[in-house]
């Protein structure tokens, strides 16, 4: 194979993985700004108070390099939909 084919292969693969995890982010980001709310707390305070397994968790969630662009463009989807 050649090397424009394997290129064109990982680019595929890559696209594929931020389409399917964009609906995963939105239902996570979706239920935190619904937890939030139930809380009241702010945002810094909601993360202060969470468990260190829930803080790993969400760091593997969004602080993974490969889920920014999902996270991202799920988080502009939930903006859009939740406008005011």
């Amino acid at each position: 194979m050649s090397s424009t084919v394997i290129t064109l292969i990982l680019v595929g693969i890559a696209l594929a993985y931020f389409v399917i995890m964009i609906p995963i982010q939105y239902v996570y980001i979706r239920e935190l700004k619904q937890q939030q709310e139930k809380s009241g707390l702010s945002q810094s305070e909601m993360y202060e108070k969470m468990s260190f397994s829930m803080e790993q968790a969400h760091f593997g969630v969004q602080g993974n390099l490969f889920n920014i662009p999902s996270s991202i463009a799920a988080n502009l989807i939930y903006q859009w939909r939740h406008r005011k």
